[in-house]
């Protein structure tokens, strides 16, 4: 069972570490697609969703994904953290601020974000994708459960 345990934890936690860093990279087009839905719906602060919110939710993934492959860590509290950011990601998924359905990506690749960001003002459906689909929200909710069974498995460790 320790070999179970160990090795859900690593996959847990080098999913979270390369979500967290496409945060920092620019790679991630999920908080401005957010960002550019909260605006659209009139929604109070909107335009902290990008970039903050969305380096804020790096942080998280990279900490939460670490914590849980460290051993010392990994039971007492990463693999509960871990639970958070795909907990987050399904229920924004599951609100108007983001869908099942999403793009897949911005519109010209990887320059994406710099040609929404040049345009001068915000996020626009053209930045993104016309392609849409829902395999962003089921990993979102695979890893959920993958990280609720984790954090089951490791309750009794010390």
């Amino acid at each position: 069972m320790s070999i179970v345990k160990w090795l859900l934890s690593l996959a847990i936690g080098g999913f979270l570490i390369v979500f967290g860093i496409t945060k920092f990279t620019g790679g991630a087009h999920i908080f401005p697609l957010i960002e550019m839905n909260a605006t659209a719906l009139g929604f109070p602060m909107a335009d902290l969703f990008f970039p903050l919110v969305n380096y804020a939710t790096g942080a998280l993934e990279l900490v939460a994904g670490a914590l849980v492959i460290l051993p010392m860590t990994r039971a007492r509290i990463g693999a509960n953290l871990a639970v958070l950011p795909f907990l987050g990601a399904v229920v924004f998924h599951l609100s108007p601020l983001l869908g099942v359905m999403t793009p897949a990506g911005y519109a010209q690749g990887a320059d994406g974000l710099e040609a929404a960001l040049a345009s001068g003002g915000g996020f626009v459906r053209e930045h993104f994708t016309a392609e849409t689909g829902p395999e962003l929200f089921a990993l979102a909710v695979v890893f959920l459960l993958l990280a609720i069974v984790n954090a089951a498995l490791h309750k009794g460790d010390a």
